[in-house]
């Protein structure tokens, strides 16, 4: 028996993966799991109250620094820690079953960032994620950054923007909708503060490592000071290396959160299918989800060595067509954005 831990993404809770529910085989069990501030769990408050605290953050930063999991640092130290702590009891392993951690947008993010501070799951799938959430040619910091303004100007009205503008790579977007407020009724609120965090770990975490290498989003450095250092290795980038437990990454054909380069880099996608698979392709995403999870079990990193041979191809031949891809498809934050 294979368990699979479902995480969900920014804004919206567990209840995202209940039209899956029906579409699970006999050999895997299924946990959604709220993080701390969604769907009425409690949030995780300061973390950084204690001098053990703050004397654990100073290791916890070292190792956050050397492993590249994060150019700027997210939480506190502390608060990852403290996340950690409130999420292992929900992410380990029961009666030594292996399990796989499912983290979908943002929760692919943080889930990758539990590796660093949990014992580690047998396997991890990274669903609407690529190596960190903005890029160049798909949503830009300078977007996300106008968005956590309106965010704090409006949090419920941002929030509403956001549902309708991550589920406009949907065939039908406004079913898509009407499913989703069906699933999220009655609506638990969602701790502001978390939400906050939330966007600060979207613009910051880079999580490129775990993908074999894998470059995110470099648009903040000027050329001059992109030059490789010694070893070859460009700022923002790190060097390729097996992670230490098997990672798949799977979105939606027509997700427009994602750049074109990092649509076509995933492992597989999904058609017919936006963002948000769940409403669109619950069948054929618990489908793959379980063919990827038991591959990963049976056939250990052998998709991170492809992963890599993709990536390295396909970024070398769309630069024209990302360009001109990405200029249609940035503008969904501004347009949404109140």
């Amino acid at each position: 028996m294979i368990r699979l831990v479902l995480l969900s993404g920014w804004a919206i809770d567990a209840r995202i993966w209940s039209p899956l529910a029906s579409h699970w085989g006999a050999s895997v069990t299924v946990d959604a799991i709220d993080w701390p501030g969604m769907g009425g769990r409690p949030a995780l408050g300061d973390a950084g109250a204690s001098a053990a605290d703050t004397s654990d953050a100073d290791a916890s930063d070292a190792s956050d620094a050397d492993t590249g999991l994060f150019r700027r640092q997210v939480h506190a130290p502390s608060g990852i820690q403290t996340l950690a702590k409130a999420m292992g009891p929900s992410l380990s392993s029961c009666d030594g079953e292996p399990v796989i951690w499912v983290g979908w947008s943002l929760g692919a993010l943080q889930a990758a960032a539990l590796t660093r501070h949990l014992p580690p799951p047998d396997g991890l799938v990274l669903l609407g994620m690529g190596p960190s959430f903005c890029h160049p040619n798909g949503v830009t910091p300078t977007a996300l950054a106008d968005f956590h303004a309106a965010f704090r100007r409006d949090p419920t009205r941002a929030r509403e923007h956001f549902l309708r503008w991550q589920l406009s790579g949907e065939p039908s977007p406004r079913d898509a909708l009407r499913r989703l407020r069906s699933l999220l009724t009655p609506d638990v609120s969602t701790d502001h503060t978390t939400l906050e965090q939330g966007l600060a770990t979207l613009a910051s975490a880079d999580i490129g490592d775990l993908l074999g290498g894998v470059p995110g989003d470099l648009s903040g450095d000027l050329p001059h000071e992109r030059a490789s250092d010694a070893s070859g290795h460009m700022p923002g980038q790190v060097p390729r290396k097996t992670p230490p437990f098997p990672v798949t990454t799977l979105c939606g054909a027509t997700d427009p959160l994602l750049a074109p380069a990092v649509r076509e880099s995933m492992d597989e996608r999904i058609e017919g299918a936006g963002h948000c698979p769940m409403l669109s392709q619950p069948a054929r995403l618990a489908e793959v989800i379980q063919r990827h999870a038991l591959h990963m079990l049976s056939d250990g990193n052998a998709l991170t060595s492809r992963r890599e041979a993709q990536y390295a191809d396909r970024e070398a031949n769309d630069g024209d067509r990302e360009t001109n891809d990405g200029d249609r498809e940035a503008k969904g934050i501004d347009e949404v954005t109140p």
